[in-house]
């Protein structure tokens, strides 16, 4: 019996019609693209002239819609869904897997080997472009290669940036150029390109390359400037607690290597001329200081003053600590950072003016693209506000997304997506990946990614749902326009709330507990009056007509300074939660983008991270012993529980301290301890660390933590203290259970200790003596549960000792003096 001719279709149910040969018949009626795929992809395994062929295809068509029925009545992501998931966000998920490579190189124990990356390149590109049968090149394969190529420019970077360190503190002259002046709250700073040091020439590797200084507030420098000066240095700081903020990370991918302040202002001298860059550097910097002048010049003394400098030029250096305090507590701080709505308003702001003026030429109007020449000129505006705030990391990234929407008008296409945001993160981490650890960074693109993920879903449902259609009566239309702008203003608030909250969280260790309050009062302000008021005066300014702009956004800055102390009252704490590990912060952040991104029934796997956040926050608690990389400095738990700091000075790590306790440092007086836990004499000191309060031991035994001073209480300490803290080294036979001396503070930086619940005896040590412990790392040591130090036992490049030391300057400076 022969079968059907070529060209008749197989009838389904569906409507959809195919011959034996996989081709389409006269019959068919679906353009389905997924049964079009799932068809053709089993052409190669089946026999096209067979009758069998058609059969095999209508089973897989069935198999396939019955597992996604059975998945819609179970907890499981039906196979629609998943691949949905990897086409609509896969560049997302591609950014997603290069910045998970760079967290990888950072957490590897040392440097990878060349020829491992090699073999893991062979390993992971073949895979990578074989061609599945159904689905084209392996998705799975190509993630790993994002991962990997992450992971290479990650190193690729870090073996570009070696330059030479500071090994130890010195005072010298120096000579060199100005690379940038930035305007503090506490002061300015200047990063120094040194070409001199000690009135000698400086040669490659002789000495650092650039130099951050602290400088007095009235020096008037420029970007290109020659200066001299004579400056105090130091080695890059490290960090203050482990898992806290590396400041010799940043330092080192900056090429800084020394820190310092100088002796007065740095006087000017003759240099080589300017580059082209340091011309148009110092260029923005003149205009700069020439419109924070303006801005001066008008508005009275105040914070709406110093706001106005900072939300035009970029200078925050006069924000009072006061203003910014409150601005922080009430969700309100990100208007300081030029970021993507101030972006937008100015951006958006020239491109409606643009677009208004061309429309008023009638024979411009007939024969060019206005939207495309408003696009052009407004692409324009957003690089010269990026030049003229300093081009911050949010900047930049604002930046490069509302360039994206520029080209989507210009190509016709939608811009501002979340492929749009993969592309900007992408471009960023290329070029620097170590940017991928920066605060700013990561609450930047979170807040994008989460609005962006919201926005689309919102209008997905709208549009599924059938409201696209507007009311015809003009008081219908102004309120649901007013109504979809406050539910709007309120997710924005929430969204943004929420990506952001976990990383401030995280990193600063506190969150704005009404942010949603200040920013739903205070946001329709900024937007509406602030911003506005302030782009129209950057435009009349040269017709010197920027007077009534800026005292009107004086008095919407008011109306916003007073909307954020009435929220910061709301939280007397001022949203100061603890310590948040990096563990849970990751969880967290993946549970909020699973929720957000995934599609159907795969976003409740969000609760799989949540769960796991909230197990680890309520297992986790905050140390009991802290101390600090060098110095007598360090903090202890009390009886009752209250950490207690051994020194109330002021200083960066008491602050940190008393952050992880949820406090600030208006409580550092009320912090010290007491006679009793802390008593000392001219040789040293003995701290008492309490452990954990078990209720059901009255009195816990408390540990001894011996400062020595002197190699006379060095030797007393090292028979009597559980813990000892000391400058000096330690000799071979001490018998305290943790020995933090000279060689290993300097090595190991700062110390967090973790302390068994007390069980009531007698808190020991474990007998041994140093050189038997080190042998022999599993005993346990009693009392003592974690110990945990900043820096890792092997050193990553921005973690190693430098090499430049004074001697090492002097013998260099002979040897170059001889003939």
């Amino acid at each position: 019996m022969a079968g059907p001719a070529k060209g008749a279709g197989v009838a389904r149910e569906d409507g959809t019609g195919f011959n034996y040969y996989g081709e389409r018949g006269a019959g068919a009626k679906s353009t389905d693209p997924s049964v079009i795929d799932t068809v053709s992809g089993n052409r190669a395994s089946q026999d096209r002239g067979s009758p069998w062929g058609a059969f095999l295809r209508s089973r897989n068509l069935q198999k396939r819609d019955r597992k996604n029925q059975q998945a819609k009545t179970r907890w499981l992501p039906a196979p629609d869904e998943l691949e949905r998931l990897v086409q609509n966000q896969g560049l997302l998920w591609t950014g997603f897997a290069f910045a998970g490579g760079i967290l990888i190189y950072s957490l590897l124990p040392d440097e990878p080997s060349w020829v491992v990356l090699a073999v893991l390149c062979v390993v992971i590109c073949f895979p990578a472009t074989v061609r599945n049968r159904r689905s084209g090149f392996s998705k799975i394969g190509l993630l790993l290669l994002s991962a990997f190529t992450g992971l290479c420019a990650a190193t690729f970077r870090t073996a570009a940036i070696e330059t030479p360190r500071l090994l130890e503190p010195m005072t010298v002259a120096l000579r060199g150029e100005v690379l940038e002046l930035q305007h503090r709250q506490s002061g300015k700073r200047l990063l120094l390109k040194a070409s001199a040091v000690n009135g000698r020439i400086v040669k490659p590797g002789v000495f650092v390359e650039r130099v951050r200084l602290r400088v007095p507030v009235n020096t008037e420098v420029s970007p290109g400037d020659w200066v001299q000066l004579r400056a105090r240095l130091f080695p890059p700081m490290g960090p203050v607690v482990p898992g806290g903020y590396d400041f010799s990370f940043r330092a080192y991918f900056q090429k800084i290597g020394a820190t310092g302040f100088s002796y007065g202002p740095p006087k000017k001298i003759s240099g080589q001329p300017p580059t082209l860059i340091r011309q148009v550097e110092r260029h923005i910097d003149h205009l700069r200081k020439y419109l924070a002048q303006r801005i001066s010049a008008v508005l009275p003394d105040g914070p709406e003053k110093s706001l106005s400098v900072a939300l035009l030029v970029g200078d925050r250096s006069g924000i009072d600590e006061k203003t910014e305090e409150s601005l922080r507590a009430a969700g309100l701080a990100h208007i300081l950072a030029i970021s993507g709505l101030h972006m937008a308003l100015f951006a958006g702001g020239a491109y409606a003016v643009s677009l208004g003026v061309l429309a008023l030429l009638p024979g411009f109007a007939l024969r060019w693209p206005l939207h495309k020449v408003a696009a052009l000129l407004a692409l324009g505006a957003a690089v010269f506000y990026l030049l003229l705030s300093g081009a911050s990391v949010a900047t930049q990234r604002s930046f490069i997304m509302i360039a994206l929407v520029f080209l989507g008008i210009l190509t016709g296409r939608r811009g501002l997506t979340l492929r749009t945001a993969a592309l900007a993160g992408l471009f960023l981490l290329l070029l620097a990946p170590e940017r991928l650890f920066y605060p700013g960074f990561q609450m930047s693109f979170a807040a994008v990614i989460a609005l962006i993920a919201v926005y689309d879903l919102w209008r997905r449902q709208q549009k599924e749902a059938g409201f696209s259609s507007k009311p015809r009566s003009l008081p219908a239309r102004l309120g649901v326009s007013i109504a979809k702008w406050a539910a709007g203003l309120f997710v924005t608030a929430l969204v943004a709330g929420a990506a952001t909250g976990i990383i401030g969280a995280y990193h600063f260790s506190r969150v704005a507990p009404y942010g949603i309050v200040g920013n739903m009062l205070g946001m329709p302000v900024f937007s509406l009056v602030v911003m506005p008021m302030g782009v129209l005066a950057l435009v009349l300014m040269p017709f010197g007509l920027s007077a009534v702009p800026l005292k009107v956004m004086s008095a919407g800055l008011g109306m916003l300074i007073d909307v954020a102390t009435f929220t910061e009252n709301l939280a007397p704490d001022a949203g100061r939660i603890g310590t948040l590990g990096a563990a849970p912060a990751a969880l967290l952040m993946a549970a909020l983008f699973v929720c957000l991104l995934a599609p159907g029934r795969i976003r409740s796997f969000s609760l799989v991270p949540l769960g796991a956040a909230i197990t680890l926050m309520t297992l986790s608690r905050a140390p009991d012993i802290q101390i600090a990389a060098a110095g007598p400095q360090l903090a202890a738990r009390d009886r009752q529980g209250d950490l207690r700091l051994s020194h109330v000075r002021k200083s960066f790590a008491a602050e940190i301290w008393l952050e992880g306790e949820g406090e600030g440092l208006g409580a550092i007086k009320s912090r010290k301890m007491s006679s009793v836990q802390r008593r000392c004499d001219p040789d040293g000191c003995v701290v008492l660390a309490y452990p954990p309060n078990d209720k059901s031991y009255s009195d816990p035994i408390p540990l001894k933590i011996g400062v020595s001073k002197t190699v006379q209480a060095l030797f007393e300490d090292c028979q009597k203290a559980d813990i000892i803290a000391t400058d000096k080294i330690v000799p071979g036979f001490c018998q305290s259970s943790v020995i933090l001396d000279q060689v290993i503070r300097e090595k190991r930086g700062a110390v967090s200790i973790w302390l068994e619940p007390s069980d009531g005896s007698a808190s020991g040590w474990s007998g041994k003596t140093a050189l038997e412990r080190a042998t022999n790392q599993r005993d346990a040591i009693p009392g003592i549960k974690r110990v945990v130090y900043a820096l890792p036992r092997l050193p990553r490049p921005w973690n190693r000792p430098g090499t430049i030391t004074r001697a090492s300057l002097r013998s260099k400076a002979k040897s170059s003096a001889k003939p």
